[in-house]
C-alpha cells in the first residue's frame, strides 16, 4: 500500500529522535582541547539545506539521483524519510523512489518549496544568529555536542527535529502568519503568529537544549514541569541577550504585560487550588501547553502563561544562589530550587 505524507494542522515545535553518539563528539569546527579565550571565539556551524538539493532533482530522475542524496545526508534522510517527518519508509525500500517522488511533485509541496525560496534565499542571518547562540552555549557547556545543522521542507509536520548530532529546521513552518498557505490549512492564529522567521532560531536553540536537557519525568507534577520549562526559558535568554521577552516566551506585547501585571495572582491561584504539586495530567496540558489562552486563569492571559510563573522562579533561584547554569540543568530537586529561589512573585 502506497504510504502517504500527510499535512496535521497542530503545531509540534520538536521531534526528540534519541541514538547513540560517543561521549564528547562534537561536530563544531572547533575542538575540546581549546582553551577558553578560544572558545569565544564564533564557531562556525554546518548548515545545509536539504530542501534545495532535494527539490532540485529532476522528476524524471529520482532512482538516478538517490544514491548521490543518501550520501550526502546519510542518517538525516532516513529522518527525513520516517514517520516521525514525512513518513514514506526507508531509502532502501524497492519503492522509496516512487514516494519520495510523490513528494517533491505534489503541487502544494512544490508550491511551498517556491515559498521558501522566497521568504529564504539564504540563511546568512538566520546562520549569524545560530553561530552566536551556539557559541554562548559552548562556553557555558564546553563538552557539548555541536549540531549539524538542515534545513527541510516538512510538509508542515514538525517544527525542529533533532536526533544525536543534526539539527533540522522546517523552513515550511517560519513563512511569516500571514501566509496563504497556514489560511489553507486552517491554523488559528496563536499558532500562525509563532510561524515567522523572527521565532526560527531561538525555536532551534529551544528544541536542541530539550533533546540535551530532557524531562525525567519520574516526579511529574506542575512545580517540575513549570520549573523545568523556566530552566529552558532562563538559557534562551542567555544563548539571546539581544532577543525581546515576546521572542523568548512567545507572547504578545499584551501578553508578556499580562503575565507581569499578574503573577502573584497567578502563583496564589496555583497554591490555593492546591495544583502545584498536581500531577493531573490536563492540569498540567492546561499550564504549559500551546493554547488561545491559559484555561485554568482567564481568557485574557496567554497560552503557556504559568511558564512565566516558572521562570521567575529559576530566575530568583540563580539570583539568590551561586549556582552555575551546568549545575542548574543538572539540579533535578525541583522542591528544594522552589525553597532555595525565596520566590516573591511581585
Amino acid at each position: 500500500m502506497l504510504k502517504r505524507f500527510c499535512f496535521p494542522v497542530f503545531i509540534c515545535i520538536v521531534i526528540i529522535i534519541n541514538s547513540c553518539r560517543p561521549d564528547g563528539a562534537k561536530t563544531s569546527s572547533r575542538t575540546t582541547s581549546e582553551n577558553a579565550g578560544e572558545r569565544d571565539e564564533t564557531l562556525h556551524l554546518r548548515v545545509s539545506r536539504f530542501e534545495k538539493d532535494l527539490f532540485s532533482i529532476p522528476f524524471d530522475s529520482v532512482s538516478e539521483k538517490l544514491p548521490s542524496l543518501k550520501s550526502k545526508y546519510g542518517p538525516f534522510l532516513d529522518i527525513f524519510a520516517s514517520r516521525r517527518v514525512i513518513n514514506i519508509g526507508k531509502p532502501s525500500d524497492p519503492e522509496f523512489p516512487k514516494y519520495l517522488k510523490s513528494f517533491i511533485t505534489d503541487r502544494y509541496m512544490f508550491l511551498t518549496y517556491q515559498k521558501v525560496m522566497e521568504v529564504y534565499p539564504d540563511l546568512n542571518n538566520q546562520t549569524t544568529e545560530l553561530e552566536e547562540a551556539f557559541t554562548k552555549y559552548r562556553g557555558i557547556f564546553p563538552k557539548k555536542v555541536i549540531p549539524h545543522v538542515f534545513t527541510l521542507i516538512s510538509g508542515y509536520n514538525q517544527s525542529i527535529i533533532t536526533a544525536d548530532t543534526m539539527l533540522g529546521i522546517s523552513l515550511d513552518k517560519y513563512l511569516g502568519q500571514d501566509c496563504e498557505y497556514y489560511n489553507n490549512l486552517q491554523l488559528p492564529f496563536y499558532q500562525r503568529r509563532l510561524m515567522s522567521k523572527e521565532y526560527l532560531t531561538t525555536d532551534a536553540l529551544r528544541g536542541w537544549c530539550y533533546s540535551e536537557f530532557l524531562f525525567n519525568d519520574s516526579a511529574e507534577n506542575v512545580l517540575t514541569n513549570l520549573l523545568y520549562e523556566g530552566k529552558i526559558i532562563y538559557m534562551m535568554k542567555k544563548l539571546f541577550p539581544e532577543k525581546h521577552d515576546t521572542i523568548i516566551f512567545g507572547y504578545s506585547a499584551k501578553h508578556l504585560n499580562w503575565c507581569k501585571q499578574n503573577i502573584e495572582p497567578m502563583w496564589t491561584f496555583l497554591i490555593e487550588r492546591k495544583l502545584v504539586f498536581s500531577t493531573d495530567y490536563m492540569t498540567i496540558n492546561k499550564l504549559i501547553n500551546p493554547a488561545p489562552f491559559t484555561a485554568l486563569f482567564n481568557s485574557e492571559s496567554p497560552g503557556r502563561a504559568a511558564v512565566y510563573v516558572g521562570y521567575r522562579i529559576i530566575d530568583s533561584y540563580m539570583r539568590n544562589n551561586k549556582v552555575s547554569i551546568p549545575q542548574l540543568f543538572a539540579d533535578e530537586n525541583y522542591q528544594g530550587i522552589l525553597e532555595k529561589s525565596k520566590f516573591q512573585p511581585k
